[in-house]
């Protein structure tokens, strides 16, 4: 199994859309995926489900594990194990552990003891931690998946940082725009932090469950996803057309802490570059509307024309990107095996 999220620093980018309709895509090339709503504001889990569907989901008693925040509240106020997730089914090979807003409050509690890991006595700060790894195991345990996708918010919180701590991969969606750009500049010297004190802790204090078979996560960044671009003829407008420059030079500077290469080097011969999205925002209102990915839209969905077009290139865009995806994630290496060299 591998597990892997899509992240930004700057919201608005169409990471959430970006991950529901990879997983869809993933599922329909025959692979089982779980989608994990670690986003508080729970905007992937409302593409999902249904208002009443999720009402009854968030009702349910808290022993029934049926969100991220039921599973992980134990362990929160420190009473007791980790609940068991109840995956919601959303398809063939797909499943969904909802979000809860609630989650915002266990944010805290992994701020509070995320210092207390080097501690003598840390175990709590420990399962704290590692709680939304532990939860992400399980859900994949449950489901026998293939890949897990979790979906999170903007931030540099700890909640992400957790969430990450928790990936063997990281994908960069990036709009070609100043906040999106700007924003790797803030992205890669935390990533690296956090990766090397996470190292730390997981030699000095972790040896016992890695050994146990406790999987150990790189969060190791695959490669960016341009997206959100205007065209004109198949070609950008000059101010994104601009900023497009300036994408594959910000990424190995910010990201992998490479020279800065040539800022000539188009993002189409970048190895680093996943592929470029079409702007689909025609299609978004009716894909959420329809709780279904942009490529299954029909004519029943209220999309004609010109629309339809669009449809059969999303559904092309898309699989390439899933292959590209999936390529990238085999060459990982195994970190229970031997651990990744920082760079």
């Amino acid at each position: 199994m591998k597990s892997f999220l899509l992240f930004n620093n700057k919201g608005g980018a169409g990471k959430t859309t970006l991950v529901f309709n990879l997983a869809h895509m993933l599922a329909r090339q025959g692979r089982r995926v779980v989608v994990i709503d670690y986003d508080p504001q729970c905007n992937i889990t409302a593409i999902f489900l249904e208002d009443e569907e999720l009402a009854e989901i968030w009702d349910a008693p808290a022993a029934q594990g049926r969100t991220v925040f039921a599973c992980l509240d134990p362990v929160r106020i420190g009473n007791g194990d980790m609940r068991s997730p109840r995956l919601h089914q959303a398809d063939d090979n797909l499943w969904l552990l909802p979000g809860n807003m609630e989650l915002s409050r266990f944010e805290q509690t992994l701020a509070e003891e995320w210092p207390k890991k080097f501690a003598v006595d840390n175990e709590r700060a420990l399962n704290v931690t590692a709680a939304l790894d532990q939860l992400s195991n399980l859900a994949a345990a449950e489901a026998n998946a293939d890949f897990v996708l979790f979906d999170v918010g903007p931030s540099l919180g700890a909640l992400n940082r957790s969430a990450l701590l928790s990936s063997d991969a990281v994908i960069m969606p990036i709009a070609p725009d100043l906040f999106s750009v700007r924003g790797l500049r803030n992205v890669g010297p935390a990533f690296r932090d956090w990766r090397k004190e996470w190292r730390q802790t997981c030699d000095s204090h972790m040896k016992g469950r890695v050994q146990a078979g406790w999987p150990r996560h790189g969060f190791q960044p695959i490669g960016y996803i341009v997206q959100q671009h205007i065209a004109r003829a198949d070609r950008p407008v000059k101010a994104y057309r601009d900023w497009l420059k300036t994408i594959p030079g910000e990424y190995h500077e910010a990201i992998l802490s490479e020279k800065r290469i040539e800022s000539e080097l188009a993002y189409e011969q970048d190895r680093e570059c996943l592929g470029m999205l079409r702007h689909f925002a025609s299609l978004a209102p009716y894909a959420q509307m329809a709780r279904k990915p942009m490529f299954d839209l029909k004519t029943a969905d209220g999309v004609g024309g010109g629309q339809l077009l669009a449809v059969s290139k999303s559904h092309e865009e898309f699989r390439k990107l899933a292959d590209r995806i999936v390529e990238r994630l085999d060459r990982l290496p195994d970190l229970s095996v031997k651990p990744m060299k920082e760079k």
